[in-house]
């Protein structure tokens, strides 16, 4: 750690304007975050490492310029033009020694939601409109410059669900379906043997339905592809502004329907009561949505109607089930309480992992969280 923690220095020194170096002459102390991948075998085959880590750096080199610049010839503001993410100061993807090197927002002032707890209504409905913002980046190039957008998508080609799916992997996921079958025998209400009728039948389509998620580039926007609580930052200046956002972990970023980030920011970071108001939320992203295409020049009704979204919600939201399924469990845990996976799997295989789940199984917090998701997806009509 200790020497490519070097490198990154070193890299973030060679890129100072020789005016400024050494880094002592800095006139103020510069706070930055480096994210380094790690060096056993078995996490970074088990992470993809090498595959997320280039990812991340094509994003910040390539994907994030072409749509600040493209924002910008389309007449948008600098304060209106979706910036939502930290500055990458440096990076490296050399085999085995990946980093990347960024500011440090929390010096800023931004912090992280509560891991624990599902999102208010403002947080979401803030959260959402900035989604929308971003994804209508990718509906008006696509329509106004196709050619600059095939040719940056093309590089994203999916690094998790890819077909055929390994069976250890097959395995890990309906063991997750498993448990959250389990936590509705802990709080029955009217209608669950419905609900798990339907969760018996995905079981054998989880692993192919999460695949067929991500292959689908119909009305295709690149999605940020990990939204959930931890990758999302805010900052509150005073009362009467706005909360800043800020979306961290770009690695698995994707090219895909929007529902990819909306289901799994929705099922993983709200709860029943919030879904409640999910309706007048979809709408506000989508008009959202429909205004800023519209402002970077290209017609947003036309380009994907309301009536499209909720298609699309109906088909690929298993997408965001299929994520809280592998994820409630450590969300709805307090950290102190959460296994060290970096000591485990430098002796365990991925088929050992659920051993170091079971006290998170058992978490009051996490059953009712999946009970919730479960019976929302088959009232909402999206299994």
């Amino acid at each position: 750690m200790a020497n490519r923690l070097d490198r990154c220095i070193m890299h973030f020194t060679q890129l100072l304007p020789s005016s400024l170096s050494p880094i002592t002459t800095l006139p103020k102390t510069i706070s930055v975050i480096a994210k380094v991948a790690p060096t056993s075998q078995l996490r970074r085959s088990l992470y993809n490492s090498s595959a997320h880590f280039q990812r991340e750096k094509y994003i910040f080199d390539i994907v994030l310029p072409t749509f600040e610049k493209f924002q910008q010839t389309r007449g948008l503001k600098p304060s209106r033009s979706f910036t939502h993410y930290p500055t990458v100061i440096a990076s490296e993807c050399t085999e085995g020694q990946e980093f990347v090197l960024q500011e440090d927002l929390a010096a800023q002032g931004f912090r992280n939601f509560e891991r624990t707890e599902p999102l208010g209504y403002e947080h979401v409905a803030g959260i959402l409109v900035r989604l929308a913002e971003f994804h209508a980046i990718s509906f008006a190039m696509k329509d106004q410059a196709p050619d600059i957008f095939d040719k940056i998508v093309g590089q994203l080609q999916e690094t998790i669900f890819v077909a055929p799916l390994h069976n250890s992997f097959e395995g890990f996921l309906k063991r997750q379906l498993d448990y959250a079958m389990r936590t509705l025998e802990h709080s029955p209400a009217k209608g669950d043997e419905a609900v798990t009728r339907r969760l018996a039948r995905f079981r054998d389509e989880y692993g192919p339905s999460m695949v067929d998620c991500v292959e689908n580039r119909e009305d295709g926007v690149i999605c940020h592809g990990d939204c959930w609580i931890s990758n999302i930052l805010y900052r509150q200046k005073s009362k009467q502004h706005p909360k800043e956002l800020k979306f961290l972990d770009w690695q698995v970023s994707r090219c895909g329907t929007p529902v990819i980030d909306l289901s799994y920011f929705i099922f993983c970071c709200t709860d029943t009561e919030l879904r409640r108001r999910l309706p007048e939320l979809l709408r506000k992203y989508h008009e959202t949505l429909v205004e800023r295409i519209d402002e970077l020049g290209s017609d947003g009704q036309r380009l994907f109607p309301f009536e499209t979204l909720q298609k699309h919600l109906k088909k690929f939201s298993r997408f965001g089930f299929g994520m809280a399924l592998m994820t409630l469990h450590s969300t709805c845990c307090v950290e102190k309480d959460l296994p060290d996976i970096s000591a485990i799997l430098q002796t365990s295989e991925l088929v050992d992992l659920d051993k170091y789940a079971k006290d998170m199984l058992k978490n009051p917090a996490y059953i009712k969280r999946m009970t919730g998701v479960c019976r929302d997806m088959v009232r909402l009509g999206y299994l």
